[in-house]
């Protein structure tokens, strides 16, 4: 009589998770290099929005034909971060203020959702990589090099959302973490030295909330997970809003009338002289 073999049913495996050694990964092709670039210096806003993406002058930069480069215009511009018209060529995706109600309305939906699944269906290689982003994101913090801290902010949520183990989350969500985080980068000093001290400021709060947030995947609680979510997002969202109502707020100049300026002072000698008594 043979004896029954268990078998293990498969464990899906996420696409951030690090790779076997015994595997290489694949050469990356030229439109994948140029996707990467464009969507890091967009994301950093080393590009700003509406700025030109011109096929030959990519073309040199990057010392490739013009077929990558369309490639990658085409999957920058299917994730929102490009803009292409016909014969005008493309741009960087603009950001409206109609953006920023929807993108922070839609994260209060995709942001729980992708935290809850990545806690209940992570694997341990999942795990893995989630806490070495998260690592990575820390020390980027307390370098306070911008450029380090957007690319590791991102790769740590993209890792999470990896974890979920549902494309369709995971595309959607990858999608509006790139709006987020050009979002967030509004109002900062315009030198590398102030905007990374700058951003690190913003930063030093999302680094201690996506700490809780790891370890609540890590216990593979998914309601903790989206309630942290959702306190990353409303931090996140209050930092955004405060800097457009302010910075709105300081352009507005309503001058005085005519004589009114000597009737302010006085009734307020008067008011206080009224208290006084």
């Amino acid at each position: 009589m043979g004896t029954s073999r268990k078998q293990k049913s498969p464990v899906p495996r996420s696409s951030d998770a690090p790779r076997a050694s015994s595997v290489p990964a694949p050469k990356p092709t030229g439109g994948q290099i140029v996707y990467e670039a464009l969507r890091r210096e967009i994301m950093a806003l080393q590009l700003a929005p509406g700025a030109s993406l011109e096929e030959g002058a990519l073309c040199r930069q990057y010392k490739v034909s013009r077929t990558p480069v369309r490639e990658a215009l085409i999957r920058l511009a299917s994730e929102g971060l490009a803009e292409i018209y016909p014969n005008q060529g493309a741009r960087v995706a603009s950001i409206d203020f109609v953006d920023v109600v929807d993108h922070y309305e839609a994260m209060d939906v995709f942001q729980p959702i992708t935290c809850h699944f990545a806690a209940v269906r992570r694997t341990q290689e999942d795990l893995g990589a989630i806490k070495e982003q998260l690592r990575r994101f820390r020390t980027a913090v307390a370098s306070k090099n911008a450029a380090d801290m957007i690319r590791c902010n991102y790769d740590l949520h993209s890792t999470i959302a990896g974890a979920c183990h549902n494309r369709c989350i995971e595309r959607g969500y990858r999608q509006m973490l790139a709006d987020k985080l050009r979002l967030l980068q509004h109002g900062l000093a315009g030198t590398a030295h102030g905007k990374g001290h700058a951003l690190a400021d913003r930063f030093k709060g999302t680094a201690r909330i996506s700490v809780k947030l790891v370890r609540a995947i890590e216990r593979g609680d998914g309601k903790a997970a989206a309630q942290v979510a959702r306190e990353l997002n409303a931090f996140v969202r209050a930092q955004v809003v405060d800097y457009f109502s302010s910075g709105l707020a300081s352009r507005i100049a309503l001058p005085d009338p005519p004589g009114r300026v000597g009737r302010r002072r006085n009734g307020g000698r008067d008011a206080r002289r009224r208290a006084q008594r």
